[in-house]
C-alpha cells in the first residue's frame, strides 16, 4: 500500500489542481454574497486539497461539460456530486465516495401522496430533468410523457416554478434548499425517494485518468476527514443530518 507521505509527493507535481464545480445548486454549489465558490462541494474540495497540501483553483463548468472536462485534463478533480456508472468509469476515475445520495421526485403539494413510479408513468405528464444526469437516464427508460431536459438544476427548478414542467426529477439533498424557499410553499416530494439503484448510491469526486496518483491523494485525504471527523462537520453546517 502506498503511504501517505508517497502519494502527496507525486501529486504534487502539478502546481495547481483544477476543480470543475458547477454553482447551480446550494447548498451544494454556489456563489455566496462575495462571489465566492461555496457550498458542501467546495468545502469538502478544499478540506481535501488541504489535507493534500495542494494548491487548487474552482473552474466553473455547467455540469454536462465535467466528464469531458476531466477526459482532456482541462481539470484534475470534479465536485460535481457524481454517482459511478459504468460508462463513466471508462472516462474518468472516482475517488471513495463522500457523500450518500438517493433521488425524488418533485411537484405540486397535492400530488404529494401519489406513487411517484406512477407518475413517471403518466403519458399526460411533463418531468423537467438535468442534462446527462443519471435521473436523465432512469427517465429516458421508463417514462412515458414529455421529458423536459435542462442543463442545470437551477433551470429545471424554474420550469417546474413556471409550470413548463409538472414535475422534476433530481437528488433529494438538492430538494431541501429549494423547498425552504416561501415562494415554492406549494410545492412537496412526491412520494418516497425512488427505491432504484440507477438513482441513488455513494457520490464521488471525478478524477482524471490523467494522473492515476491523484485518485490515491484524493481517497487518502477523504478518509482522513472521516476519521478526524472534519466531513461530519461539513455535512452539518449544510444540511440537518449527516449526509455521509
Amino acid at each position: 500500500m502506498i503511504g501517505f507521505s508517497q502519494a502527496l509527493s507525486a501529486a504534487q507535481k502539478n502546481e495547481t489542481i483544477k476543480i470543475g464545480i458547477s454553482i447551480s445548486f446550494p447548498p451544494f454549489n454556489f456563489l455566496d454574497e462575495n462571489g465566492n465558490v461555496s457550498g458542501y462541494n467546495a468545502d469538502v474540495a478544499m478540506a481535501v486539497c488541504e489535507k493534500m497540501k495542494t494548491h487548487c483553483e474552482f473552474t466553473i463548468l455547467s455540469f454536462p461539460d465535467v466528464i469531458t472536462a476531466l477526459e482532456t485534463n482541462e481539470i484534475q478533480l470534479a465536485a460535481s456530486n457524481l454517482l459511478w456508472t459504468e460508462e463513466r468509469a471508462k472516462r474518468i476515475n472516482f475517488s471513495t465516495k463522500y457523500y450518500r445520495s438517493t433521488s425524488s421526485l418533485l411537484g405540486d403539494m397535492s400530488n404529494c401522496t401519489k406513487n411517484p413510479v406512477e407518475v413517471i408513468k403518466d403519458p399526460d405528464v411533463t418531468i423537467a430533468v438535468i442534462a446527462d444526469s443519471a435521473q436523465w437516464r432512469y427517465l429516458s427508460g421508463h417514462a412515458k410523457g414529455e421529458i423536459l431536459v435542462k442543463a442545470s438544476t437551477r433551470e429545471a427548478m424554474l420550469a417546474l416554478q413556471q409550470k413548463q414542467a409538472d414535475y422534476i426529477l433530481i437528488p433529494t439533498l438538492f430538494a431541501l434548499n429549494f423547498l425552504g424557499r416561501p415562494e415554492n410553499d406549494n410545492l412537496d416530494f412526491i412520494g418516497l425517494p425512488l427505491e432504484e439503484k440507477t438513482l441513488s448510491g455513494d457520490v464521488h469526486f471525478g478524477i482524471t485518468k490523467a494522473d492515476p496518483e491523484l485518485k490515491i491523494q484524493v481517497d487518502q485525504a477523504i478518509q482522513a476527514l472521516v476519521n478526524s471527523g472534519e466531513l461530519r462537520a461539513l455535512s452539518k453546517k449544510h444540511f440537518p443530518f449527516n449526509v455521509y
